[in-house]
């Protein structure tokens, strides 16, 4: 009992001492039930911090109530029913969502409790907040399998946000919602002014910084992408996975700044790194292309088209790195080494002869595509993998329809 005394007094201190929080529009009675509150969530008593907030008094337990709901919930349905349960020491509340207890469910309608108090006592910025982040976690927990679509969600989750941000009630956490769900809907002006205001206040998150290098690379502000993008990639370290893209990502925005050393340099890192990430070769075509080195396309290339010979995504990666780059020739000068890497495997060459004959194709040397498409038909039929779709696509590459 000394223990909870003493951190309820830690708490109440730091609440007066610390930076805003979105509480701090509340009258000292409800300042400090909500810190008797915390204090509660502290020992994870999840069920007595919900029930020791009235449902309809202020807008700030009303807030609080839903900021329970959605983040210490035993059990769920659509999120609009809810149980709660005080847990031991020992207990994770994730263990117990998985586990098969069984709970009493009680009805409570965020939406429809913050949209009634609304109705009766006009617009509140907290109320804003409590709804656009219930939307995100709606979304995040339901998916299209809600009551409305996730577009619907995700442009709520914008909407009530950015109410509540005009108005100076937000904090890290909902900024970060706003700002994913901005960038979502490719409002990219909008997601770059939130991301920026969290800068200035709060501490950026990998996936922060990661939305922000992306948004400024869309809107044309790529040195500033590059930056953001670097950090988060730093950020990552302990997400092989999130690194992986960061590292992709700011090679292809060094690309597109026509900043070869760096693009090579990224990708370099990202193969020490993570050497199966077949992008790194995929990024590596786009820059030798856009720099018109055809050799180093070629070997690229064939690092790449080795993830599959036999399959067409590989070729068609290949082919479109080229093709963005301006640099057809890059393609042919593939397939023309890989024919002779692959020439023992007839379903690779039935895959690069029937793309070599798309790719002459796309530049219109028709007879060149017609050649390649009869060399295709023969080692399709030969590894036995010929459709009737391929089949078609062959004889409009030879010009027989």
């Amino acid at each position: 009992m000394k223990k909870v005394l003493l951190f309820l007094l830690l708490l109440l201190c730091a609440v007066s001492l610390s930076a805003k929080t979105v509480y701090d529009g509340a009258d000292p009675e409800t300042k400090q039930l909500i810190a008797e509150v915390d204090a509660l969530i502290y020992q994870k008593q999840y069920a007595s911090a919900f029930g020791k907030l009235s449902e309809q008094k202020n807008e700030y337990e009303i807030a609080k109530r839903v900021e329970i709901a959605i983040n210490y919930f035993a059990q769920s349905m659509m999120h609009q029913m809810f149980a709660f349960k005080n847990l031991d020491e020992d207990e994770d509340i994730y263990e117990v969502r998985r586990s098969n207890g069984s709970f009493s469910l009680i009805f409570y309608n965020p939406e429809e409790v913050i949209k009634n108090y609304i109705e009766e006592n006009g617009e509140k910025p907290i109320l804003d907040y409590a709804l656009g982040l219930y939307y995100e976690d709606v979304s995040e927990r339901y998916g299209e399998q809600w009551l409305i679509s996730k577009d619907e969600l995700t442009e709520n989750v914008s909407t009530y946000l950015l109410k509540a941000f005009e108005a100076g009630c937000y904090d890290s956490w909902s900024l970060s919602v706003l700002g994913t769900s901005l960038y979502r809907q490719e409002k990219y002006d909008d997601a770059i002014r939130i991301y920026e205001a969290k800068e200035k206040e709060y501490e950026m998150t990998g996936t922060d910084n990661y939305h922000l290098g992306i948004l400024y690379w869309f809107t044309d502000q790529c040195q500033k992408g590059i930056e953001h993008i670097d950090i988060s990639a730093d950020q990552y370290e302990d997400n092989p996975e999130y690194q992986a893209d960061a590292y992709i990502v700011a090679a292809r925005i060094a690309i597109t700044m026509k900043d070869y050393p760096t693009a090579e340099t990224y990708l370099g890192i990202c193969l020490l790194k993570y050497p199966d990430d077949y992008r790194i070769y995929q990024y590596s075509i786009r820059l030798y292309a856009a720099q018109k080195q055809s050799k180093k396309v070629i070997d690229s290339g064939l690092k790449l088209f080795a993830y599959g010979p036999d399959n067409p995504s590989t070729c068609q990666i290949i082919m479109q790195q080229c093709i963005d780059m301006d640099y057809n020739q890059g393609a042919l000068d593939f397939f023309k080494a890989a024919i002779k890497e692959y020439k023992k495997n007839d379903a690779a060459l039935a895959n690069l002869y029937f793309h070599y004959a798309y790719q002459y194709n796309i530049m219109e040397n028709y007879q060149e595509a017609a050649k390649k498409a009869k060399e295709a038909r023969k080692y399709f039929e030969k590894s036995n993998t010929m459709t009737d779709e391929i089949d078609e696509y062959l004889k409009q590459l030879a010009g027989e329809n």
